[in-house]
């Protein structure tokens, strides 16, 4: 039980880890190139699966954007 425990950590921390790498070199991943790359990907398996996935780079977007944001103080 413990080992599983373990490694589903690891399995969690490594994926933190990755989303910090693509925010970090957000100029290599959002460029013209990539975008065009990943949206046929995404429109191809949109085709054929029926499930739609978010482009990385709106992902990115948002998640900047809500550390920006001022936090909301209970009672202030």
């Amino acid at each position: 039980m413990r080992l599983l425990i373990t490694l589903s950590a690891i399995v969690m921390l490594s994926g933190c880890t990755s989303m910090q790498q693509v925010m970090d070199n957000k100029d290599l991943y959002c460029n013209q190139l990539y975008k065009g790359m990943r949206a046929v990907g995404r429109s191809a398996l949109s085709a054929t699966t029926g499930v739609v996935v978010r482009d990385v780079c709106d992902t990115i977007d948002g998640i900047l954007a809500e550390e920006q944001m001022p936090s909301d103080k209970v009672g202030a």
